[in-house]
């Protein structure tokens, strides 16, 4: 009597588990399908490229990625590669972000206070600043073209921030 108790409640319970899950097969599938990727564009490793280069990124889709960041003694960033100019109060005057890009879409948000100007790598691209006026303006830079972004006057270090960068087929 027991074993058929146990039969009859075993039975019973996998029966509640195909009714609950459909057919069963659903439950099957839903357990071997990883969850949906859900992208926020952050920029990884972001707390690791502001302890080492000094840099702020939040966000982007991957294309426009740092490479390096060089003193002005160590010379400019390679042809083809994104140049953004920082000024710095001490002496060598200024530090340079070198950032490598992929295709011809891309974007990047990013802080860089103390902006004064933005190379543009192998395809042109947009650089939005935020002036002291508190205005956002939005500079177009040509392919391997030197653009100033509101350097300041006098021995004040410039004020702008740059915020983004985005690339322009």
């Amino acid at each position: 009597m027991k074993t058929l108790r146990f039969v009859a409640a075993t039975t019973l319970a996998a029966g509640l588990v195909l009714a609950l899950s459909g057919n069963g097969s659903a439950a099957r599938e839903a357990a071997d399908t990883p969850a949906p990727a859900v992208e926020d564009y952050a920029y990884p490793n972001a707390d690791q490229v502001l302890a080492e280069h000094g840099l702020k990124v939040f966000r982007g889709d991957g294309r426009i990625v740092l490479d390096s960041s060089r003193t002005y003694a160590e010379g400019q960033c390679p042809t083809g590669q994104i140049q953004v100019e920082k000024a710095l109060a001490e002496a060598p005057y200024g530090v340079y972000y070198c950032f490598r890009t992929w295709g011809t879409r891309g974007f990047l948000t990013l802080e860089v206070p103390a902006t004064f100007g933005v190379r543009g790598g192998s395809t042109a691209l947009q650089a939005t600043a935020e002036l002291p006026s508190g205005e956002d303006r939005t500079y177009t830079v040509p392919p391997n073209a030197y653009v100033a972004i509101e350097p300041g006057e006098g021995p004040e270090l410039p004020k702008a921030i740059l915020v983004e960068l985005r690339l322009t087929p």
